[in-house]
């Protein structure tokens, strides 16, 4: 269970400042698979850090009664002068597993071989994501948290490696997943999680979750005239878009 109590997140600055969440109070259960539903990719993925703890609230708490994992290929948190080696025992450490099956098992499975041995920052992007997301499934989690930009359906937007692990977990974890596949998530997902106007709605039936989002119209708190306009522009797009396809 994943508990936002009285939760406030505040994302931009300037004229462009709005509240993402604002007050929040929700019980997020931990043994299914929710889809995060959002007007912006952004939102999507600042809520999804917000559940990791990568991005901490405004005002308010958020208690985690699960082993919360971190987001696959997130990037913070490695050390760039240590090894992969280290840095992989480093990370196991913080999350309790053990370190070294873990080291072993992501050695193993990672294909780096002699880049194992090698520091951090001689890595590719390429290859510091694939290390995430390996490392990411590797630890035995309650609750795995999925971003837009790794998700695709059955994991094809992984490796091999990876996506065989994404399958496993899939079968024993929960998993909170922030996607705008609509085909991915109803195959996969069996809640959903609406954001929107600062709040949050969540659905047990993931059909719900979708009609009530694609109906609903754009109340998100903006502050400046050019957001304004820019988000009746969206919700203009997305009506003539519905009446299109009826």
């Amino acid at each position: 269970m994943i508990i936002l109590e009285d939760v406030t997140v505040v994302v931009g600055t300037g004229a462009k400042k709005r509240d993402l969440l604002t007050s929040v109070r929700a019980r997020l259960p931990s043994g299914h698979r929710i889809a995060v539903l959002a007007r912006r990719p952004e939102d999507r993925k600042v809520f999804i850090d917000l559940l990791s703890g990568v991005v901490l609230p405004t005002a308010g708490r958020i208690i985690r009664k699960a082993r919360v994992g971190f987001p696959p290929g997130h990037l913070g948190g490695f050390a760039p002068d240590l090894s992969v080696r280290l840095n992989v025992s480093h990370v196991a450490r913080l999350y309790g597993a053990e370190i070294e099956a873990t080291v072993d098992f992501v050695a193993k499975v990672s294909g780096f071989s002699e880049n194992f041995s090698k520091p951090y920052r001689e890595l590719s992007n390429t290859q510091r994501r694939h290390l995430s997301t390996i490392l990411a499934f590797s630890i035995p989690f309650d609750v795995y948290l999925l971003s837009d930009e790794l998700v695709r359906t059955g994991g094809r937007g992984y490796s091999k490696e990876a996506s065989a692990l994404f399958q496993a977990r899939a079968k024993t974890s929960g998993m909170i997943i922030a996607s705008d596949d609509s085909a991915f998530i109803r195959e996969f997902c069996d809640m959903g999680l609406v954001l929107n106007g600062g709040q949050i709605r969540l659905f047990p039936d993931i059909e719900r979750a979708i009609s009530f989002f694609e109906k609903a119209p754009v109340t998100i708190p903006i502050k400046g005239k050019e957001e304004k306009r820019a988000a009746r522009k969206r919700e203009r797009r997305r009506q003539r878009k519905a009446s299109k396809e009826k």
